[in-house]
């Protein structure tokens, strides 16, 4: 899971709504609210497309370019079909903020659906693994097994730290991918072995951390 930054929030209307709202927010209607849609892609540009859990890839960089927005509001007219390809769901970080401030900047990433639905849901979080957090270091908090194809707590961590950590990783669902995310990894270390140029779009973290393991292995 890789560190984000969402300093940069592309859709100035919806940044000058939230500024309006205080600490009492409208409640949350989904992609009924007038700006969801423009704080899903300014998320989705934020992640490089991808899910801010898994890094499973959600949509083409087509749909996030900045290219897409004019001072104000995302504006590429897209058809059903475009739509299609865009996945993924506006995803409350901490699930207790949602009842008063559903719209917080701060609070929302783009998850997966199975993610965000099936694993996560509702259940209360640990801010160790905040993915915007100033503080968050995946290098510091995580480590990655190639063989098995999972995340697991830094063993360098304390015992508390580690626990909260083996809790996050399972409920936002970091390892629920694990096979289809060590094929992906074994596919593109197949091709480095044969000469072949790799440029990951997706499982970043992962496989950064697997090349460095297998480095420092041959060393």
């Amino acid at each position: 899971m890789k560190k984000i930054d969402k300093s940069i929030i592309l859709s100035t209307d919806y940044n000058t709504w939230l500024k309006t709202l205080g600490t009492e927010h409208p409640e949350y209607n989904s992609s009924k609210n007038e700006y969801y849609f423009d704080i899903k892609m300014s998320l989705l540009s934020c992640q490089k497309g991808l899910c801010v859990y898994t890094e499973e890839l959600l949509c083409d960089e087509k749909f996030f370019d900045k290219d897409n927005w004019d001072d104000n509001k995302y504006i590429k007219d897209l058809t059903q079909n475009d739509k299609n390809e865009i996945r993924g769901d506006l995803e409350h970080f901490d699930e207790s903020l949602k009842k008063n401030q559903a719209w917080l900047w701060d609070n929302l990433f783009i998850a997966d659906t199975h993610v965000n639905c099936r694993i996560k849901g509702s259940k209360p979080i640990r801010n160790i693994l905040k993915p915007d957090a100033e503080e968050y270091d995946p290098y510091k908090y995580l480590s990655f097994d190639y063989e098995l194809g999972i995340f697991s707590p830094n063993v360098s961590l304390s015992e508390s730290e580690q626990s909260d950590v083996k809790y996050m990783i399972e409920i936002l669902g970091l390892n629920c991918i694990q096979m289809k995310r060590k094929k992906q990894l074994k596919d593109w270390l197949d091709m480095e072995e044969i000469g072949m140029p790799v440029k990951p779009y997706q499982f970043i973290t992962a496989w950064d951390m697997t090349v460095k393991n297998l480095t420092n292995e041959r060393i």
